[in-house]
């Protein structure tokens, strides 16, 4: 009866059968799986350029010290972090529910900057007995069977064992081992790759090999050194002379320096793969199509004030970053002023003057669509203060902001592409 049945069921309820299947079995966004020889994260291609913080999601691990961690990371270009697991039992049998708490919160904090992690199961100092790692490898698994969003690394003797026993308990998790994990773990980028992903340890691929394998580096001053230099922009090594020839005599003499001298891009680089997104006319930069994600400034600033002009059509939508890293989301780790062509919205934290997502402005001060607007933006360590077309509208201490006294203190000043013409001129900066 019940084979019988099943052949008569009407088409719409196996179309919607086969709709629940396909929606239970489609990664979440966040999600790592291996997918044709690349790692994955929900839909795209994501490789791991990581830098060890052992202690990012130690017990009692408090959320500024996780946000401090995750920053620095971002500011010299890693896109993901490698932290250790700690907090097993006596025997490895167990995982503290403290330790699976500040997990969760570790990884929330992740995924809210749009960044990877590697969790490492077996910390330096582990225990090395074949019982214990079995026991914690199966207490592990079962502990954080639903935590898809980070890479699991099991290293040491016996990893394809180890690695069987975690897939066991937990099969949708993604293993890195050097025997018999979804990701290959290996000491040198491999010369001739015969598949993957691989999972380098230690040593960095050079430049056009980068997003095709997985790395993480030692959580060394020297390293983050690397990486910065590593990460950066070929323009941002190449020397720069601001052309203060279109300041004021006023303004050189206060000690205003040019960042745009309204015929180049010279004093910039730009962070997407279109480098055409961004390009100058009429002496104003203009955004100019899809790609460019975001216009930086070739060095980096802490305090200074910041000057410029700008419009936006009607419904556009971009912003100033401040102190934004090299990689990952600049809006959540450094700032982004926003600005927005919504002429006479009331305000709140999205739309113009707003501290995105953060805080609203005191009163949206921004002129009608395609009209230029003056704006002055000054940051002097937690001192914020920004005045558009001569009203104030953000004037805070970012040490009194649960979300904002973590940002960045120094970083690069980004121009947006988020997919509406907005244009740029008189950008200048005087750093104090």
């Amino acid at each position: 009866m019940q084979t019988r049945f099943k052949r008569y069921l009407p088409f719409g309820m196996l179309l919607l059968a086969a709709l629940s299947a396909c929606a239970a079995t489609k990664p979440d966004k966040y999600q790592f799986h291996v997918r044709d020889g690349r790692l994955m994260r929900g839909t795209w291609v994501f490789t791991l350029n990581a830098i060890e913080t052992p202690d990012l999601a130690a017990p009692g691990t408090a959320l500024g010290d996780v946000a401090v961690k995750l920053n620095r990371a971002s500011e010299v270009g890693a896109d993901s972090v490698c932290f250790e697991l700690q907090g097993f039992g006596e025997d490895g049998g167990t995982l503290s529910q403290e330790v699976q708490r500040t997990v969760k919160m570790t990884m929330d904090q992740v995924t809210w900057r749009r960044m990877g992690a590697l969790c490492r199961v077996f910390a330096n100092d582990a225990p090395q007995g074949r019982a214990y790692r079995r026991r914690a490898v199966k207490a592990a698994a079962a502990a954080l069977k639903r935590e898809h969003r980070a890479v699991y690394w099991i290293d040491g003797p016996d990893c394809a064992a180890l690695a069987a026993a975690f897939k066991e308990v937990a099969p949708a998790l993604v293993v890195a081992a050097e025997e018999g994990g979804d990701v290959t773990v290996v000491s040198a980028v491999p010369k001739n790759s015969d598949g993957g992903p691989y999972l380098v340890i230690g040593e960095m691929p050079p430049r056009e090999l980068r997003e095709t394998y997985n790395y993480v580096m030692p959580g060394t001053d020297e390293a983050y050194a690397a990486f910065d230099k590593a990460m950066a922009d070929p323009a941002e090594l190449q020397p720069w002379t601001p052309d203060n020839s279109v300041l004021s005599e006023a303004e050189r003499a206060e000690g205003w320096m040019s960042l745009f001298d309204g015929n180049s891009l010279d004093a910039w680089w730009i962070q997407g793969s279109n480098k055409k997104g961004f390009q100058v006319k009429d002496g104003a930069i203009e955004w100019a199509g899809h790609g460019g994600s975001m216009l930086m400034t070739r060095d980096r600033y802490g305090n200074f004030i910041l000057r410029l002009e700008w419009k936006i059509i009607k419904g556009g939508n971009s912003g100033i970053f401040l102190r934004a890293p090299r990689a990952n989301r600049a809006s959540k780790i450094g700032m982004e002023f926003q600005l927005q062509g919504d002429y006479g919205r009331e305000p709140e934290k999205h739309i113009t003057g707003a501290i995105y997502d953060v805080a609203a402005p005191r009163v949206n001060a921004g002129k009608p669509p395609l009209e230029w607007n003056d704006v002055e933006i000054t940051l002097d360590g937690p001192e914020l203060k920004a005045v558009l077309n001569g009203q104030v509208v953000q004037d805070r201490n970012l040490d009194e902001d649960d979300e904002l006294r973590y940002r960045l203190r120094r970083g690069f000043i980004g121009l947006q592409d988020h997919g509406r013409y907005v244009a740029f001129r008189n950008i200048r900066i005087k750093p104090l």
